[in-house]
């Protein structure tokens, strides 16, 4: 069951990430992030990833 969700602004040197629950409650906020694969590799079944669509970054790179 999904009880967290990760939106995900990324940027070419770093990510912004915001942690939401269930209720729509901010719970986690990360500025910048600057690794992002090993953030999304530390996830669980539990938690949902949203990754804005955009041309700025290079996802995961």
């Amino acid at each position: 069951m999904i009880t967290r969700f990760h939106g995900i602004d990324k940027h070419k040197k770093y990510s912004t990430i915001s942690v939401l629950n269930c209720k729509g409650e901010e719970v986690g906020f990360r500025q910048k992030c600057y690794a992002l694969k090993e953030y999304i590799e530390n996830l669980g079944c539990e938690d949902a990833v949203v990754i804005e669509s955009s041309t700025g970054g290079i996802l995961l790179g």
